[in-house]
């Protein structure tokens, strides 16, 4: 009876801590908080894109991606410089001039102090 006690206990105590772990796993990752233009929205002719994220990126392994939307084709948007800001945890795409109407989508991938990249997306209306 001791020993069926005895491994009960050292299985439960196994289950807590690996669920404990991988919380602490999924928490490490950069994950996107905010964006401006915000994902869905409709806007006028923004400069600058901002991605703000739970914690410091690694620069060098981070970018973002823009895309104008033509119906199933896409055209990249080129002309734009990114930097990042905010104690690291802001990506911002500082465009050389307004984006022009129409449908646009942000591919980005983001690498915290994990080293683990993160990618999404998000699309907006320009008018």
């Amino acid at each position: 009876m001791k020993s069926s006690k005895f491994f009960l206990s050292s299985v439960l105590f196994l289950v807590l801590a690996a669920g404990q772990l991988s919380l602490q796993v999924a928490q490490a990752h950069a994950a996107l908080q905010q964006s401006t233009p915000a994902a869905d929205a409709v806007v006028s002719g923004p400069q600058e894109i901002d991605l703000v994220f739970n914690e410091k990126l690694l620069p060098r392994a981070s970018r973002v991606e823009i895309l104008m939307m033509h119906g199933s084709s896409t055209m990249p948007i080129e002309n734009f410089n990114t930097e990042i800001i905010n104690d690291g945890k802001t990506l911002r795409a500082k465009l050389s001039q307004p984006l022009t109407a129409g449908e646009y989508r942000v591919d980005y991938r983001a690498v915290g102090s994990d080293n683990h990249p993160m990618t999404g997306s998000f699309s907006f209306t320009v008018r």
